[in-house]
Order: C-alpha cells, then structure tokens, then sequence
C-alpha cells in the first residue's frame, strides 16, 4: 500500500522533477495524482483490475499488488515528462522499455479474462447438435453392418 503522494514524488523523482534539494510544488504533485487517477481508470476500462480505485486526492492510500507498484510509477513518469522541461531531456530508452514490458506484464496477470461459449462441431453425430447441413447422417448408414472384432 502506497498513498498517492509518495507515487507522485517517486514518479516526479524519475524525471528529475522533484528532489529533496528542490522539492516539486504541490499543484504539481496534484496534477500527477490526477494523471495517475486517469491511468488506474483507463487500465479499469481496458478490463485489468489491479484492484485498486482511482484516487480522490492527496494522501489516499492505493491498494496496488506490490509487482505492479513499479509498474505504475513508471507509466506515470513518462504521462506527465512533458509537463516539464526536464522531464523531456531525461526520459530515457531504459524507462521507457521498463514502462512498456511492465505495462505487458500487468495486462498479462491482471486482465480479466471470460471464457468463450462453447461451439458446437458439425461432426458430431444427429441428436447432438449437428443440424448444419441437414444430412441426418449418423455414424453408421442404416442397414449397414458393424464388423465386429471377432473376425
């Protein structure tokens, strides 16, 4: 469980947009929130439940599976870098192929996923849904005889 401000800070901290030395503003830690919010719906829509809600605000704990913590402050770095004019020199090919396999990663465990309905064969024998071309064959013809394991 990490609350929202401290994945804001470490998303921000990736693109050298907060530091201890010179600490992000708090409308920007605000606005990442938000971008983070968007991003945890989006993933929602696309049917991944991480199981965790958008946040309402500052400071509101979010129920991320550790594996995709990571995963989230990565996609959010890169979300807002432009926002930034250090965020567009220091977003680096590393962070983003971290971001894109993590982001396949998390889609991979965490996608809900249904079941498809049954399709019935057209080789299954009459009386049991084969009807596709009205041939009411059935394995053997009628009158034909089955040899039997005898001769």
């Amino acid at each position: 469980m990490t609350d929202s401000t401290t994945i804001a800070q470490n998303a921000l901290r990736q693109i050298n947009a907060h530091s201890k030395a010179s600490p992000a503003p708090p409308e920007t830690i605000v606005i990442t929130i938000d971008s983070c919010s968007a991003m945890i719906q989006e993933w929602l829509d696309d049917k991944v439940d991480i199981e965790a809600a958008p946040f309402n605000g500052p400071g509101q704990e979010l129920d991320e599976p550790l594996s995709a913590r990571q995963v989230i402050i990565d996609n959010l770095s890169i979300r807002v870098a432009p926002n930034f004019e250090a965020g567009k020199v220091v977003v680096s090919q590393t962070l983003m192929n971290n971001a894109r396999s993590g982001l396949a990663r998390v889609y991979r465990n965490y996608r809900i996923s249904t079941i498809p309905d049954k399709v019935v064969s057209s080789t299954l024998p009459r009386g049991q849904g084969n009807i596709r071309f009205r041939t009411h064959r059935v394995f053997a013809g009628k009158g034909a005889t089955i040899a039997s394991s005898d001769s």
